[in-house]
């Protein structure tokens, strides 16, 4: 299958990560070494049984982006394969 769509569409880039994946209690963490971009990490509270809220699941993602001293700058909202391409000017 991947030959068959790499000979179709071509490659536009690849993305070469090691991701470790944690979890405290709902709050799932991806912390991501990318190659050419460095390390990154993905905080995403999970509401299986849709009973904490949207406000509760906000609050855990601040709480943690604080604790790891993480600053509004340093937040990106483009995929790594934009990143690298230097795709960053329009939205995802």
């Amino acid at each position: 299958m991947k030959d068959i769509l790499t000979k179709s569409l071509g490659v536009l880039v690849v993305v070469e990560k090691k991701r470790e994946i944690y979890f405290i209690d709902n709050v799932k963490f991806h912390i991501d070494e990318v190659k050419g971009l460095g390390t990154f990490i993905e905080i995403e509270a999970i509401d299986k049984e849709g009973n904490i809220g949207r406000d509760k699941l906000l609050t855990q993602c601040k709480e943690y982006v604080g604790l790891f001293g993480i600053e509004d700058k340093d937040l990106v909202s483009f995929s790594y394969s934009d990143l690298l391409l230097g795709s960053t000017t329009a939205k995802p």
